[in-house]
This record gives C-alpha cells, structure tokens and sequence, in this order.
C-alpha cells in the first residue's frame, strides 16, 4: 500500500492567483474535480464529483498566503469515496522569487489506519480519533 504520493509544481503565477484556484470551487472545478463544494473553514464540509464517483469530507486545516508571514498558503481536507478509508490531501503554495509559485500535493495514507495507531485528529469516530466522514 502507497502511504504517500507527492507532486511538485511550478506555477508561473503569484500566490494569491494560485490560492484562489486552491479555494474557490468555480476553479477547483475546472482542475479537481467536475464539481466542487467547499467550505473553506477548519472543519468546513468538501465534496467532489468527477463522473460517477463522489469525494466527501472536510476542511482540516486552511491558511491563506496573506496570513502567512512568508506569502506561503496552505489547504489541508480528508477525502473518501463509498467505504473506501479517508485519505489526507494538503495543497501548499510557496512563492517564488521570480513571482511563481510552488504548489506541493501530497495525499498520505487511509484515516483508518492512522486511527489504528492513535493518532488524534479533529473531529469524533466511534473509536474516538479522526472525524467522521459525510455520507455522499
């Protein structure tokens, strides 16, 4: 089983350009999926349709470039699909100096597994780690 995937990319674009296509389901709909609802709040619900399947989650964690002291941004959710476990994706933007962005995606291992080894995270489930997901 592949507990991390990654992806580097150099966006030729600010920031703040970059998170708006982050956060704003109108653009995250023209790149993730074929449609997107977000709730861009700690703890906000995250659904995404692409085709016939269905993403839900949430919002674990979500910081623009213009709260960061360094210009950088970052959104974290848990998504699933049916029964599938939930599994982690942060997108973070770091600015460049030549006024691109470096946008890095990582979506780590099934919740499931984290709760089996007590790592505590938002939310409640019956064994008392991880939230919850949203039925689709």
């Amino acid at each position: 089983m592949t507990e991390l995937v990654q992806r580097e990319l150099k966006l030729d674009i600010a920031a703040e350009e970059a998170w708006e296509a982050l956060t704003d389901p109108g653009r995250l709909s023209a790149w993730l999926a074929d449609e997107v609802e977000l709730d861009p709040v700690p703890g906000g619900e995250a659904r995404f349709v692409l085709g016939d399947q269905v993403r839900s989650g949430w919002v674990e964690e979500i910081c623009a470039p213009d709260d960061a002291p360094d210009g950088s941004g970052r959104l974290s959710f848990w998504w699933s699909c049916d029964d599938a476990p939930a599994t982690r994706v942060e997108l973070e933007l770091q600015p460049l100096g030549d006024g691109g962005t470096l946008l890095r995606i990582a979506e780590t291992r099934p919740l499931e597994l984290l709760d089996l080894v007590g790592v505590p995270l938002p939310g409640s489930s019956r064994s008392g780690h991880g939230p919850v997901l949203m039925a689709a």
